[in-house]
């Protein structure tokens, strides 16, 4: 039987020069060097698979606990800061410590008002306080007013605790508030309760705010860590502030000993992840610690990874029999199997060779000619690469960008050098700083350039400075910001001196300053940042270098700027021209555009000569605006109703020039109020298109017609008509339609009721209200449905 197999096999490969002995001998090395690994992977994975699963556990672990601890941590951040923006309300002022609340009516319902707008502003108050010390009185947002009898003298005390703190603001815990409990395990509120003193400033106390908050709002933050063992937060003495708190260490000894083991290893690390066995079980357990304004809580939570890493131990066990069985049988095999195994290499070989004639049979070793014919493909794949290299520049571009704008601190320095390595730059032993160019005057360049071109201004003056720091520096980028700004990114060696560094980056900025204002007919200002060897530091140079370039010098037309020895110096004291910001505002009260603008203008030029720096230009704008807005708030005009959430002040900040921020003042701020002003006068008309507006919300599901409408107001209807459309910029059918949609939308998405039935309580039939309803949103009722699902 071999020996018809042998002889079968020589007749089919008699052309060839290579012996199948040689094969045979060869495969049966490979098969026995294919089995052994799989037995040092079983090995291998027996022994060490199970700890990196359990690190990976540890990792991930880690990573879920850390983002719910960010979460809630923004949160608390938040409500500190907002506390700290509610305390300068004017209403709380010290008119509160001499105030009879059962009197002042109205100021006491404002107050409340105030109050219960704190509480629902962020979503963990359960209830916000106010006590004056001078009146003995306690107020909050659900209880109102009340004031603390003599025989509470504890609780006033208390409280006076609270206004001797040297802090302002701080979390403290077991006040003596209404609705608080002996019991823990019935508490609704957190323990902790945040406190801010009044007023915000540095004078006299006379008051606190205290915001309590809700133990099960602040619960829902653990949802994302359901399938762990019972999250909890304590504090650092260790008491239990969120969590299922066993009643005694008989009940769950698992939890209290996690709680005591955290609280050994806390005084070391803040923050940590570790594995913890108990009675033969292993449990990965994480924890994060906030600081919260002098006080510091645990978050905690644990899991069980043992139904993890079984599977893999009895998988390992099994691959290490399974490639001792395939070792012992490919030793028995080999020998009679090699021929079959060699028909792949035989179809390779016929498969390269095919209709390659030009090269002739193959004669000698198989191999060989494989290696000729990989070279070849070695080569292609080399044109291939060529081909992606010239796509580099686009992903370094983008690369770049990345790192600038702070969208790369995930990576770690060692993989942010090799990044930079595979883009071209040498990262070792290198030091790197940063240049930030601002363009100014792209207004008053004589008609050269549209106001609007500052894409155009920018493209054009990073290819001016791409070229000038090539010209300088080996390893440079520019980085176009599409602003009027333009970045630099340079590296140097780390062994040169800083001096050395600074002195030829001097240069360099003279020489950019120079040609852009030669080429391009603008003023520029440079600000040089500091050195760092640490390529995730570069971000923040940029950042830093870009905020100076706003302490430029209003009157110098061109400046260099160096981080390394920044400060500001000349007399930058200046008197703030507020009669002419009271003549300003009167002019927009009383709707005179004109008047207006040339009061403006006079109040820009005053600032442009006295401010100093862009910086206190901006910041005097500012004021202006907040004082233009509260005189006409306190004159009922709702100035934030109008802008619809539209940033003045960011608008502002974008702006380095008193010509243009005195004309955007003009067109943003001075306009719009004036035109709002003159348009108060036609209010009547308003008020009648509200009321056909009420109608409409009311009966949209009959047919209420226009007519109709006039005689329910007591107008005319061609006279309603026109007015409904220049008030609400449609006519009044199509408004109706749009009440209709608007409300079938809503049911569609909170209801189960059928198309048709929601069709006939909007007023459509349903064919009819199938075709408005795609009109109007592109999609059908049921298309809709189901994108909402």
């Amino acid at each position: 039987m071999l020996q018809r197999i042998v002889a079968k096999y020589n007749k089919q490969n008699k052309n060839s020069t290579i012996h199948s002995s040689f094969f045979r001998k060869s495969l049966v090395i490979v098969l026995l060097i294919t089995c052994l690994p799989t037995t040092f992977i079983g090995l291998t994975l027996y022994f060490i698979g199970v700890d990196r699963i359990e690190t990976e556990v540890n990792k991930t672990h880690q990573l879920r606990v850390n983002q719910v601890s960010k979460q809630l941590d923004d949160q608390l951040s938040q409500l500190e800061i907002r506390l700290s923006q509610w305390i300068f309300n004017p209403i709380f002022s010290e008119k509160l410590k001499t105030i009879n609340y059962a009197q002042e009516v109205d100021f006491t319902r404002d107050m409340l008002k105030s109050l219960l707008v704190m509480q629902e502003a962020n979503p963990l108050i359960d209830e916000v306080y106010l006590y004056i010390d001078n009146n003995k009185t306690l107020i909050s947002s659900s209880r109102g007013v009340n004031s603390l009898a003599d025989s509470q003298e504890n609780t006033h005390n208390a409280f006076q605790q609270l206004l001797d703190e040297k802090r302002n603001i701080f979390w403290t815990k077991s006040l003596p508030l209404p609705g608080d409990t002996a019991n823990p395990s019935v508490r609704s509120d957190f323990k902790y309760s945040l406190v801010h003193k009044l007023p915000g400033d540095s004078s006299e106390k006379y008051g606190v705010f205290i915001v309590r908050l809700n133990v099960s709002k602040m619960s829902h933050y653990f949802a994302e860590l359901s399938d762990s063992g019972a999250p909890f937060l304590m504090d650092s003495q260790g008491e239990w502030l969120l969590g299922d708190q066993p009643n005694s260490q008989e009940m769950n000894p698992l939890a209290h000993t996690i709680h005591n083991e955290i609280l050994r290893r806390w005084q070391s690390l803040k923050q940590d992840t570790f594995l913890y066995s108990y009675r033969n079980t292993k449990y990965s357990i994480s924890y994060h610690t906030f600081s919260r304004l002098g006080s510091e809580w645990i978050f905690t939570t644990s899991s069980d990874i043992s139904n993890i890493s079984e599977p893999v131990i009895l998988m390992s066990r099994l691959i290490i029999v399974i490639s001792l069985i395939g070792f012992l049988t490919a030793i028995c095999l080999s020998w009679f199997a090699s021929h079959r195994i060699y028909q792949p290499i035989g179809r390779l070989i016929g498969a390269i060779s095919k209709d390659k004639t030009d090269r002739g049979r193959v004669h000698g070793d198989e191999l060989s000619f494989i290696e000729k014919e990989w070279h070849n493909l070695s080569r292609e794949s080399h044109f291939l690469q060529a081909k992606v290299e010239e796509q580099l520049p686009t992903l370094r571009e983008g690369f770049m960008l990345q790192l600038v704008q702070g969208r790369l601190s995930y990576l770690d320095e060692h993989e942010l050098q090799a990044r930079m390595a595979y883009y071209g730059w040498d990262t070792n032993d290198q030091q790197y700083t940063v240049i930030a160019v601002q363009l100014i005057g792209l207004s008053s360049t004589g008609g050269k350039f549209k106001e609007d071109d500052e894409q155009l201004v920018t493209f054009a003056a990073a290819n001016i400075v791409d070229e000038l720091t090539h010209l300088h520096m080996e390893q440079v980028y520019v980085i176009n910001f599409q602003d009027l700004v333009v970045g630099i990114i340079i590296g140097l060696p780390s062994y040169l001196p800083t001096a050395s560094i600074k002195k030829e980056i001097s240069q360099l900025s003279q020489e950019i300053i120079s040609t852009l204002n030669t080429i391009l007919k603008l003023q520029v200002t440079v600000c040089m940042g500091q050195m760092t060897k640490e390529i995730g530091r570069i971000p923040t140079l940029m950042e830093e270098a870009s905020h100076t370039l706003r302490f430029r010098k209003l009157l110098e037309a061109n400046q260099i700027m160096d981080m390394d020895s920044l400060f500001v110096t000349g007399d930058f004291t200046f008197r703030y021209p507020y009669e002419i910001e009271k003549d300003l505002i009167h002019a927009i009260r009383l709707g005179q555009e004109e008047d207006a603008f040339h009061r403006a203008e006079e109040f820009v030029a005053e600032l442009d000569q006295n401010a100093g720096v862009e910086l206190f230009l901006q910041q005097a704008m500012i004021q202006l605006i907040g004082n233009v807005n509260n005189t006409l708030l306190q004159a009922g005009f709702n100035v934030y109703a109008y802008h619809k959430g539209q940033s003045l002040v960011e608008e502002l900040l974008h702006l380095r020039q008193g010509e243009d921020m005195l004309k955007w003042f003009k067109s943003s701020v001075i306009s719009p109020y004036v035109m709002e002003m003159n348009e108060s006068y036609r209010s009547h008309s308003t008020q009648t298109v509200e009321k056909v507006v009420r109608l409409v919300e009311e009966r949209y599901m009959t047919d209420l017609s226009l007519e109709e409408c006039a005689d329910l107001v007591g107008v005319h209807v061609s006279s309603l008509s026109k007015t409904f459309k220049q008030i609400k910029g449609i006519n009044y059918v199509d408004y109706v339609t749009k009440v209709r949609i608007d409300t079938s939308k809503k049911l569609l998405m909170e209801t189960d009721m059928k198309i048709s039935d929601i069709a006939e309580k909007v007023g459509y039939q349903h064919s009819w209200f199938n075709r408005v309803f795609k009109k109007s949103e592109g999609i059908t009722p049921s298309q809709f449905r189901e994108q909402q699902e």
